[in-house]
């Protein structure tokens, strides 16, 4: 539980400081798609190269993980976004970024620390594996769909869409650090620092920016229209990876326990990131990550206490 608090309790006081700012005109309405744009084209991508690139992929490699979180992920999105083009009448892009919210978990900043704390360092690998597929799966997924439905919204399809994939900072991100992983190389160490320094201010700028466009919005209606997303997170993808884990993907117990774990963290802020870059879904991100957060200091406490007395 001390674990839990450590991690929620900064995100929540970084959300509220964004909130506060806007309220007292500290920062103003402009300062949000500038702040955004910061995370997309520079935090983010420089924690992906250093997240990626640092994690030796031949040593971390299990199949029936990456099978079974990547399954899960796929079922969850695909049921999300249908649900959300049958109740909500969603486009590709709207369902697509209700996808993302359900499927996208604050593995590395709660995960990460949870795991190893619960079930100690071996922990560590599996929540790790958890990241890598994150950063690859659903943010390369997100973005090919988003990228792909807006140059079609605009002509030119095939064109716009190979040069705005072409050219997206992310994607460039993944292709970087998984190659710089495959080859075990090590960056400069005045060039990893950058990148690190970059990357650590993905995360605070996000929650900073998810309060700002929070502020003088109508809370609970906004919690109620990103029920469907936080309910799936929370509940429909650990559900569907422990089955996955017991019956078609067998793991090892510490591994199998991980892997629900992670499914079930509360929506990670780097889903706000894309919503905001796209204009797609953006209250439903902005909701979903304050309420599963909130709900997760209850439902991982029972997750652990299922998992450890098990």
């Amino acid at each position: 539980m001390e674990t839990l608090l450590t991690a929620v309790v900064p995100a929540f006081a970084l959300i509220a400081i964004g909130y506060g700012a806007a309220r007292l005109n500290i920062l103003g309405p402009a300062i949000f798609p500038i702040l955004n744009n910061f995370v997309y084209y520079l935090a983010m991508p420089a924690l992906m190269i250093v997240s990626l690139a640092g994690v030796p992929a031949g040593e971390i490699i299990n199949w029936n993980f990456i099978a079974a979180f990547s399954v899960g992920i796929a079922v969850t999105w695909l049921s999300v976004g249908l649900a959300g083009r049958f109740l909500f009448g969603d486009g590709l892009a709207g369902s697509a970024m209700r996808g993302v919210i359900a499927s996208y978990g604050n593995n590395g900043y709660l995960g990460i620390p949870l795991a190893a704390t619960a079930f100690g360092g071996a922990a560590v690998v599996p929540a790790s594996l958890s990241v890598l597929i994150n950063s690859v799966f659903i943010m390369t997924g997100a973005v090919l769909i988003l990228e792909i439905t807006r140059a079609r919204a605009s002509g030119g399809a095939l064109v716009n869409s190979a040069r705005a994939l072409a050219t997206n900072p992310l994607l460039w991100a993944v292709v970087i650090g998984l190659a710089l992983s495959a080859a075990g190389a090590q960056m400069p160490v005045s060039i990893e620092r950058l990148l690190g320094l970059l990357g650590q201010a993905a995360a605070p700028c996000a929650l900073v920016a998810i309060g700002l466009f929070l502020a003088g919005r109508p809370v609970a209606k906004l919690a109620a229209s990103a029920a469907l997303s936080s309910v799936a997170k929370l509940a429909l993808f650990p559900l569907i990876v422990w089955l996955l884990t017991q019956y078609i993907f067998p793991l090892e117990p510490l591994w199998a326990v991980v892997a629900v774990l992670m499914a079930g963290m509360p929506v990670g802020a780097n889903a706000f990131v894309i919503a905001g870059h796209y204009g797609v879904r953006l209250a439903d991100a902005s909701a979903a990550i304050v309420v599963t957060t909130a709900i997760s200091l209850v439902s991982l406490s029972l997750m652990l206490i299922l998992m450890i007395d098990g």
